[in-house]
């Protein structure tokens, strides 16, 4: 379950690493943050990054994107699909790993695919 200086310390994360734009949100059990992600020379996209208030920091917070680059790379569950990606360190470590590392790993697929 997340608690609230995590919550505090992956709010200032995300505002570290450049990502201060998207701004958090709750609604439910869902929690995470949302916004547009606008970088240089590729299109605007909006997105999400969301887990679940009851299972974080356990479960890997999800990406979504709209619209999606491409095809492949994403996982359809559930009605949205969302990215499936690989980790330069492939583990999701509760202890180390960010709702802002997710994003980092969607910008980097993004400069790679889109």
């Amino acid at each position: 379950m997340l608690k609230q200086n995590r919550w505090l310390i992956e709010q200032a994360a995300m505002k570290e690493s450049g990502f201060g734009h998207l701004k958090p949100f709750r609604n439910g059990d869902k929690i995470g943050f949302q916004g547009w992600l606008r970088m240089d020379g590729i299109p605007d996209y909006q997105m999400v990054v969301e887990g679940s208030l009851s299972r974080y920091p356990q479960d890997e917070p999800r990406v979504y994107l709209h619209p999606h680059p491409e095809e492949h790379h994403w996982i359809r569950s559930e009605g949205k699909p969302y990215l499936c990606y690989a980790r330069e360190d492939r583990m999701w470590s509760p202890a180390r790993s960010t709702f802002a590392s997710c994003v980092a790993v969607a910008v980097k697929y993004l400069d790679e695919f889109a």
